[in-house]
This record gives structure tokens, sequence and C-alpha cells, in this order.
């Protein structure tokens, strides 16, 4: 008898944890009422340790990030109550570099992955020109600063860094209340060459990944778009400028294997991209064929100023982008 009573009251805890299960399931079947990211961008860590002097005399303003960027990630994020946080390129000021010995040292990306752990919540990342950049003092065919390693570069992120285990570029979805947000990451850290640009571009896209891109924004008609990239489109209308109907088109007639601009402006759906790399704060428009707005949002180099971040709000009918540093709203966009 008494190991039915036992065996009744494992039964009732059993179906008492299903029951809170399914309520705790049900409690939200729509999302949240409000997503909350922080953007940040250009943050260039690096350890200079063991390098050429004559390299690390031209990087060293960017030498202490790697002991204030564990704080950031502890403490502003939370304080701000984000769900996650953007970094939109230029995460480290370089793949490798010139030794004092002459060779070639890449362990940057290990560090920088090791920092990532600071934070509470999802990071997610989009890879910079300097996130496969080599530089080499020494005189030689290859001085200076160039991308001949990027594969390997980009390689050791996939190893390393979480968000880039599919490949570096990727996607994520988000549920705010009943309107769906697909957050799209994209890879344009190669500089263009002049075979397949028109000076419009200082990026180039490879055509596979804009062929996901399309996909990607063809997937579901009623989901919004949000894309995170580190070289900004052209700069287009200045935000505050009312006149809608003068926003500058981003049109690139040079060839659309390699253009994200044929991309973006067949399909309206995208709202919004974030971007980095000139280290300024800014907010601009361009409009789009069938007269849509597509707002480009810039933040300033967090590896420069520890005020260059932006708190983002999002809910179901509207976009919230605070000012640099500040959690009062700067731009508002109004979703349809």
């Amino acid at each position: 008898m008494r190991k039915v009573i036992t065996l009744c009251r494992l039964l009732g805890l059993v179906i008492l944890w299903f029951a809170c299960a399914t309520l705790v399931e049900a409690a939200d079947p729509a999302g949240n009422d409000t997503l909350t990211f922080v953007h940040i961008t250009d943050v260039h860590i690096c350890n200079l340790t063991g390098y050429h002097q004559a390299f690390v005399q031209k990087r060293q303003q960017f030498g202490n990030g790697i002991n204030t960027f564990p704080g950031f990630l502890k403490t502003l994020p939370e304080k701000v109550d984000a769900d996650f946080v953007v970094v939109t390129g230029d995460n480290i000021d370089y793949y490798e570099a010139e030794t004092e010995k002459g060779g070639m040292l890449d362990t940057q990306i290990e560090q920088y992955s090791r920092l990532l752990d600071n934070c509470k919540l999802p990071v997610y990342l989009t890879l910079g020109n300097h996130d496969i950049a080599s530089y080499r003092i020494t005189p030689g065919p290859w001085t200076g600063n160039n991308q001949l390693q990027a594969g390997k570069a980009r390689a050791a992120w996939m190893r390393n860094v979480s968000c880039f285990k599919d490949g570096t570029y990727y996607s994520q979805l988000y549920k705010v209340d009943t309107t769906t947000f697909r957050l799209i990451f994209l890879d344009n850290a190669y500089y263009s060459t002049p075979e397949i640009s028109d000076g419009e571009l200082s990026f180039s896209v490879d055509p596979f990944q804009l062929k996901w891109l399309d996909d990607q924004m063809n997937t579901s008609p009623s989901d919004i778009e949000i894309i995170f990239m580190h070289l900004p489109l052209p700069q287009g209308k200045p935000a505050d400028d009312k006149i809608l109907t003068e926003a500058t088109s981003i049109y690139s007639s040079k060839t659309e294997l390699f253009n994200l601009f044929s991309v973006v402006e067949k399909n309206s759906s995208s709202t919004l991209i974030f971007a980095g790399h000139n280290h300024i704060n800014d907010i601009n428009r361009y409009i789009l064929p069938d007269g849509d707005i597509l707002t480009q949002v810039r933040t300033g180099a967090l590896g420069y100023e520890a005020n260059n971040w932006r708190v983002i709000k999002i809910t179901k009918n509207k976009i919230l982008i605070c000012q640099p540093g500040s959690t009062k709203t700067e731009y508002t966009i109004t979703l349809n």
C-alpha cells in the first residue's frame, strides 16, 4: 500500500511539473513586448606583447582595451537591461602581425574570444576589415596592411566564437509581441578591388552570400529584417532632414554579382542597417525604389571612446535608437 501511495505521489509530481511547464510556455505565447540590445563596434582589442616595436608604436592607442573591455561587458548590458550585444566588426585590431624576431603571430582571436565570456548575454559579431588583416613592418612585398590570410583568419573565428559556428554570415529570429524580426549578420570585411567596384562601395560581398541574403529576405512575407555589417553603405540623407522624397538612392550600376545594393533595394522589408568602420556616430537614410525608407545607424569606435555604444529598443511597432552613451531616444522608426 505504501508503495502505491509513493507511486501516486511521484505521478502527481510529474503531472504537476508538466502543468507548470505548459503554463510557463503559454504565459507569453506571442513573445516579449520589448527587445533591447546594445550596439558597439570597432573595439580594436589587441595584446601588443611580443610584437615588433615599430608596429606597437603605431597601434598602442588600442593597447588598453584588453583590460577595459571585460568590465564593459560585465556591467553595461545588464545596466540597460539588454537581451544581447552586437559588435559590428573590427573586434580585434589585427589577425596577425610581425613579431620582434620577424615572424608572424596570430593569437589575437583566441584571446578576444575569452573576453566574450565576461558577458552573461548572447554576443553576436560581424567581421571587420581588421579582423582578417595582416601587418608586416619589415620592408618586403607585403609590407603594411593586407588581407592575404583572410581564409585562415575566418577559420580561426569559426573555431573560437560560437556565433560563427556555422559560418561568418548568419541570422537570428526574435519575436516581439506578434512581430517577427530577422536579424541578419553579414560578412563584408573584404575591401573591394577595381574589378568589382565603381568607387561607391569600399567593400565587396561574394555572390553566394548575396544569394543567401536574398533568400533570407524572402523567407517570410511578414517578418522585418535588420542587417548588421561592418563597412557601411555610402552616406545617404541625414536623418534629421524631413524631406523624405529627397532621400538618397543607394543604387550602384557596376555589377550585380558583388552588389549589396541590388539585393537590399528589391527587398523593402529591410528597415534598418547597423554598421561601423568610420568611427563616427551618425544616422542616415535612403529611399528604396518602392518609396520605403531604409535607415543606416553608425556608432563610433568603442576602442576610442568608452561612451560609444547605443541602446536599441524594439517593440511591436517601433524601433527606438538611443543617443550614443545614453538611454535617451535619438531616432524613432515607426513600423507599418
